[in-house]
């Protein structure tokens, strides 16, 4: 009797093996994608496994009540993908399925160790101008008589509020937000010279289509008008992006994005997506600019032999980006310049996994930003007074190495 039962048991195991497997498999093409790697290196079925442990149903059950109890509105959810975390510490498993997904394809992931979804304690109300203004020809005062002889009063010129690059000092960022997905989460981890300055929404594949989707980053809750509680004392709940710009204003927003789309859409509707985030985030943080990073490139080898991680894909997506940037409020800046080898991909030495930088070189790109910063033209001269202050202070600091 034994025997017979332990039989049964492993026809139930096999049994339900053979079904999750066959789950996988016909969703991973739809409900269970990995956008930014493959999971093809881990058994098949632990894709319906950790979706059904994420709060999802297996993908035939979703198909079962989509097409016999129409139920689709529902199954359209699981579409989105739920992906495995992966920290800058792990090896990447494989490569992508090169298959064309549809535009809302969001790769959602727990939080790494180390994200910086805390807000930080830096007052970010950095006043910055609606962008360039025209400067007119000067009222005279034969004009302005006329104006107020005809009851209205003549309005002041504008001032010129164009905005210039240059060099800033680390406090520049302490009023700038960086929203990205597991390269920008290495940004806030290895990067000493942000540490106190930057806030981080960050999330490992984390992409476009997440921004007003996903809730991982951590704000405090609000308290009701008229109560005052110190920000450190109020309890924390997770939000979306797109909420925690509601709750915390910035002067400088930073944008990362691209890798873990390159498997689906076209480089039109990924930037038709990536511009109407940026127009929203216009609309929710008015005073702030917007400066679009083009996506980092991957290693030469791994271009080579990738099917969807191929640095001519990114270099179309970038030029696409380009084209956002108004030069007024959003402007565009390519890091790779900091990183490219004499392929233009990421530099082999620089890279643990062929994707991600590793720790050390991210003052690269720290340094990159920090010499491509933007800052208003009546500010200038304030600005790069503060730059030679901090150099003078580590000069005084380390003699020995002044840098």
């Amino acid at each position: 009797m034994k025997t017979f039962f332990q039989h049964i048991l492993s026809m139930g195991i096999l049994v339900v093996a053979l079904l999750l497997t066959v789950d996988s498999a016909l969703g991973q093409k739809s409900a269970y994608e990995e956008i930014e790697y493959d999971s093809l290196d881990a058994p098949i079925m632990s894709l319906t496994l950790r979706h059904v442990m994420e709060g999802g149903q297996p993908y035939l059950i979703e198909l079962l009540r989509k097409n016999i109890f129409g139920a689709g509105e529902e199954a359209t959810d699981i579409s989105e993908g739920e992906n495995e975390v992966i920290t800058p510490e792990n090896e990447p498993a494989g490569e992508p399925e090169n298959v064309e997904q549809p535009d809302a394809t969001q790769p959602n992931e727990e939080v790494s160790d180390g994200n910086s979804d805390e807000v930080s304690s830096g007052d970010a109300f950095g006043e910055v101008s609606d962008g360039n203004a025209e400067v007119s020809g000067g009222d005279s005062a034969e004009n302005f008589e006329e104006a107020v002889s005809d009851g209205v009063a003549a309005e002041p010129e504008p001032e010129n509020d164009n905005y210039v690059m240059t060099a800033v000092p680390d406090t520049y960022f302490d009023d700038a937000l960086f929203i990205g997905d597991s390269r920008t989460v290495g940004l806030s981890e290895y990067c000493e010279e942000l540490k106190g300055h930057a806030t981080f929404y960050a999330k490992v594949s984390l992409t476009i289509y997440g921004f007003n989707k996903k809730e991982f980053v951590v704000v405090p809750i609000r308290t009701e008008e008229g109560v005052e509680v110190p920000e450190d004392q109020l309890p924390k709940e997770k939000v979306t992006i797109e909420e925690a710009l509601t709750r915390k204003q910035f002067a400088k927003i930073y944008i990362m994005l691209g890798l873990n789309e390159l498997g689906s859409g076209t480089a039109e509707s990924f930037t038709n997506s990536y511009g109407e985030v940026v127009n929203r985030i216009r609309e929710l943080q008015p005073d702030a600019i917007i400066i679009i990073q083009g996506i980092m490139h991957v290693t030469h080898s791994k271009s080579s032999n990738d099917r969807v991680f191929k640095n001519t894909t990114i270099n179309d997506r970038n030029a696409m980006l380009q084209t956002l940037a108004d030069g007024e409020h959003v402007f565009y800046v390519d890091m790779n310049e900091a990183t490219d080898d004499e392929n233009g991909a990421l530099g082999h030495d620089l890279s643990f996994d062929n994707v991600h930088l590793k720790a050390k070189s991210y003052s690269l790109w720290y340094d990159y930003l920090k010499n491509h910063a933007f800052v208003m033209e009546k500010d200038l001269e304030q600005t790069q007074q503060l730059l030679q202050q901090e150099i003078d202070s580590r000069a005084a600091e380390n003699p020995e190495n002044p840098e």
